[in-house]
């Protein structure tokens, strides 16, 4: 394969799994490759470095003075406005970075995740025992899309009747540079329909408060003030997007990663809970459902010997840090006892860190331990359907039968 000829901006490269061949004749050839954008919607924006090495993904991550989420961190070109309406405090720098970030990250320390396990093990118990009962079923999504739908919905109040909807606007939004979801220039009208609800339901809440996140946000303050009804929307867009289609993209690929290696399966089986730890980090290795994240030069630099002029987008490709031979014995392969395993699934380290990576590491142990113990003997019932988006490494179908009978 010819390095030179790899363009990650082209929908063909994107169809059906991840090419990983490709990525390691990057990381090997040209670790660091200059892309523009092929013919469609975004042709004529400008093209982006792409980094595939783990330690320059590492470096480029940590350095948040030189290498900045301003203004966008979209990898195609985006307004100021635009950048704040998708990803607001994702999209800026400190101070005001930190100062909007630190509102939701006690909300979703180790500590205060926990205030939602019990929620979160009815809900999974519920989809698992369904699709017990079924014995065959579509995983994606039938039970690992819908689980942390409900969990996240329940969080910020949004109301069940609206779970499908959030989720159907959240894939579409994360996802939507795929033709099969409407392309790129169909993105910001979902990201703006989350905003209008989220919008709608502050105003809700601000007559009439309950115990939600929502309701919480009006009683913040940031610098003197408080958010208003359209921040707030923005905010619970934020982390819609944020906690449902990731946690929903490990959750499913969790089930393929079973039938394709039952001796790993089986493994995990016999200590659902001190296995569950680690278990979890290698599928977030493995799988990476955030597969990238821009950033933009501040200044003149260099990395890794490639002049980067200041302005320059810096792409940082996690699914193939995640699968550097230099950092991981065997990286292709699947183990749940892998120590150590500092993967990138939740970013490359430094102050943008994955707000919902503790979130996540609450509600994967509790659907595998109710998978493993009631949907034994997985087997595919029909082909999977990947999701044709260079961001997010979802599936859109994953059809499965089991032996109905309780793992003993």
């Amino acid at each position: 394969m010819d390095a030179t000829k790899i363009n990650l901006t082209d929908p063909a490269f994107w169809q059906g799994p991840v090419n990983f061949e490709a990525f390691a004749t990057l990381r090997r050839d040209l670790p660091i490759s200059w892309h523009d954008f092929c013919e469609g919607p975004e042709h004529g924006m400008t093209g982006f470095w792409a980094l595939t090495r783990y330690d320059d993904i590492v470096t480029v991550s940590q350095n948040s003075s030189l290498f900045r989420n301003q203004p966008s961190t979209y990898i195609g070109d985006q307004s100021e406005e635009e950048a704040q309406h998708e990803g607001w405090f994702l999209n800026m720098d400190g101070p005001r970075h930190f100062m909007l970030r630190s509102v939701v990250q006690k909300i979703l320390s180790p500590k205060g995740v926990e205030r939602y396990r019990a929620n979160a093990e009815a809900h999974a118990t519920a989809l698992v025992l369904a699709a017990k009962e079924k014995g065959e079923v579509d995983f994606a999504t039938d039970v690992a899309q819908p689980y942390p739908v409900a969990v996240i919905c329940d969080f910020l109040g949004a109301p069940p009747s609206d779970r499908k909807h959030m989720h159907y606007l959240t894939q579409h939004a994360l996802a939507g540079d795929a033709p099969e979801l409407g392309g790129p220039a169909s993105v910001a009208s979902y990201f703006k329909e989350l905003n209008d609800y989220g919008t709608a339901l502050a105003r809700e809440r601000r007559r009439s408060p309950k115990d939600d996140f929502v309701s919480y946000l009006h009683t913040v303050e940031v610098d003197g003030r408080r958010f208003t009804d359209e921040e707030i929307g923005v905010q619970f867009q934020l982390l819609v997007t944020a906690g449902m289609e990731t946690t929903g993209t490990v959750g499913t690929h969790m089930m393929r990663l079973f039938m394709e290696n039952p001796d790993q399966m089986a493994l995990w089986a016999t200590d659902p809970d001190g296995l569950a730890a680690g278990a979890v980090e290698e599928m977030v290795r493995l799988i990476t459902p955030v597969m990238h994240m821009r950033r933009t030069a501040a200044e003149d630099t260099e990395i890794a010997g490639q002049k980067i002029a200041a302005g320059d987008k810096v792409v940082m490709w996690f699914i193939s840090g995640n699968r550097d031979e230099t950092k991981f014995q065997h990286p292709d392969h699947f183990h749940i006892q892998r120590n150590p395993n500092p993967h990138m699934g939740f970013g490359g380290g430094g102050r943008h860190t994955c707000l919902g990576a503790h979130l996540a590491r609450m509600e994967l142990p509790i659907l595998a331990k109710l998978t493993l113990k009631h949907l034994s003997r997985p087997e595919p019932a029909g082909e999977p359907v990947y999701v044709a988006s260079r961001f997010a490494n979802g599936m859109l179908s994953l059809p499965v039968r089991f032996n109905q009978g309780v793992r003993t």
